[in-house]
């Protein structure tokens, strides 16, 4: 369930694997090659960044609402994308650039038939 603002008409929605979206304010992020950036703030600018995430009730659990007979091997599972933001490496006397940091996106439903219950 989001924290967006929705209409009436998804009042009555149920998601698979339920997740919230908020808009955080953070100081590092990661990039697409797992370096840890340094995200520029200063008192007049501030980055912020929209970030879906599973509910920990539902995290890494069975999914909601999909057929019994595959239940056992469904997941929610945490899933991530990236978004430009203003950074440089951390701990790095650079200057900033326009690069990507990873975010949380969403929460699916997947199902791994390869998976121990």
């Amino acid at each position: 369930m989001s924290k967006r603002g929705e209409s009436s008409t998804n009042a009555h929605r149920i998601e698979c694997c339920p997740s919230e979206t908020r808009r955080i304010e953070p100081l590092g992020g990661i990039s697409r090659d797992g370096k840890l950036l340094e995200l520029y703030r200063d008192k007049w600018t501030i980055q912020r960044l929209d970030q879906t995430t599973c509910l920990p009730k539902y995290l890494n659990r069975r999914c909601r609402l999909v057929d019994a007979t595959i239940k056992p091997w469904s997941r929610c599972v945490q899933k991530y994308s990236y978004v430009y933001a203003f950074v440089k490496d951390f701990n790095v006397t650079q200057h900033y650039r326009l690069d990507y940091v990873k975010v949380r996106s969403g929460c699916a439903c997947e199902v791994d038939f390869n998976m121990h219950n």
